[in-house]
């Protein structure tokens, strides 16, 4: 009897797996279908298969991405209003903030359309440190999203708030929430205070905020200056025509 069972769950679980490679297999071919429509300027027959895409089941986001991508490429070339272009590139940013679209293909009207709606959503922050390649981690609310070590760049919604916890062996561990701004790509230089032995004084560090970052902590932020001179803490950071690699770096 539990044999059968065991059987029974294998089966379904089995049936589900089957039923999940179809459904993905399926919006490829329907965006792969559609994204050829689109480049013949056969717009009704694209949009009919890109919509097959987003009406599939646990579709991956990388397919949804493009779906929705490319329905704002088609609403631009059928000059549909702003808010129904800007509608559907949204969609596409939420899915994949961190997403660049390729030059080479597609062009420049529409990549400046897409990216204007991803600048009204995303923000970046360029993190450095002293000492250099600290461990950093990333959290949001009850989840870790990333450990990395500086130097390291940040890109995401700007509603997604962050709280970095960093550390280093010989320093004092540091706790530090921080808001992404919309449309702005920020350098944060991180000093950390050493453990000092016992009988010496502690050293004061002074925090700046600067850039468009709002950044709040303890005495760890030494400096906020954006690549290639900064802005004098005025808060009017650098414009961020996609997720770089770097501030100033396209």
């Amino acid at each position: 009897m539990k044999f059968c069972r065991i059987i029974l769950v294998f089966a379904i679980f089995f049936g589900l797996g089957q039923s999940l490679a179809f459904s993905q297999g399926q919006a490829l071919q329907s965006l792969i279908n559609g994204k050829k429509a689109f480049w013949e300027a056969k717009f009704s027959r694209a949009l009919s298969s890109l919509n097959k895409v987003i009406s599939e089941q646990n579709v991956k986001d990388e397919y949804l991405f493009e779906a929705h991508l490319y329905i704002g490429f088609i609403l631009v070339r059928q000059n549909a209003t702003n808010s129904e272009i800007n509608a559907s590139f949204e969609k596409a940013v939420r899915l994949q903030p961190i997403r660049e679209l390729d030059e080479m293909i597609i062009p420049p009207d529409l990549i400046e359309q897409f990216n204007k709606v991803r600048n009204s959503l995303v923000g970046c922050l360029y993190i450095e440190s002293y000492p250099p390649e600290v461990n950093i981690v990333g959290v949001n609310a009850d989840s870790i999203l990333f450990t990395e070590t500086t130097p390291y760049t940040i890109c995401d919604l700007t509603k997604n708030d962050y709280q970095l916890l960093i550390s280093e062996l010989g320093y004092q561990e540091e706790f530090m929430p921080i808001k992404l701004v919309a449309g702005k790509v920020d350098t944060l230089m991180i000093q950390l205070i050493p453990i000092l032995e016992k009988g010496k004084k502690k050293k004061t560090l002074k925090w700046v905020l600067g850039g468009s970052a709002l950044v709040a902590g303890s005495a760890i932020l030494y400096s906020t200056v954006l690549s290639g001179g900064g802005d004098g803490g005025t808060g009017t950071g650098e414009s961020l025509p996609g997720p770089p690699i770097r501030p100033g770096v396209q």
